[in-house]
């Protein structure tokens, strides 16, 4: 009894602390919820440019890291942290092997590193290949 209790509490507090509008997975600018939008405009998150891409790495889908390609910048956000990585400078996209996630590493002229994990089944393949058109541009 104590057991489904406590399932069941979990199951309501992941529910709950989960934006609703958000489905998850990679999502593309016209399928971004208002909740994303609001939150790049609150954080001062983007310079000036057009999101191509966007993929929330956590579970409860709060924003709080992500991954999120624009018509300028490949950009990993960790709690208030970004990671900028201007497309002209990328030089390389490696697709890693990894076991539960879609893998790639984008590299740039002065060897910075940025991996990108994306859940399976979350369209890993199309951010990639949203990303190799966006640096071809560049």
């Amino acid at each position: 009894m104590k057991l489904k209790f406590l399932v069941l509490s979990l199951v309501i507090f992941l529910i709950s602390s989960c934006d609703l509008e958000n489905p998850g997975g990679v999502l593309t600018y016209n399928q971004l919820p208002a909740s994303v939008i609001e939150f790049f405009d609150n954080n001062d998150i983007l310079e000036n440019e057009q999101i191509i891409a966007y993929y929330d790495v956590t579970i409860a889908l709060d924003n709080s890291e992500s991954a999120i390609l624009t018509n300028k910048n490949l950009l990993y956000y960790k709690y208030g942290r970004v990671e900028r990585f201007p497309l002209s400078s990328i030089v390389s996209i490696e697709e890693e092997d990894c076991p539960l996630f879609f893998c790639f590493v984008a590299t740039t002229r002065d060897n910075r590193v940025m991996k990108i994990e994306i859940a399976l089944l979350n369209g890993g393949d199309l951010f990639l290949e949203l990303l190799r058109k966006q640096v071809a541009k560049a």
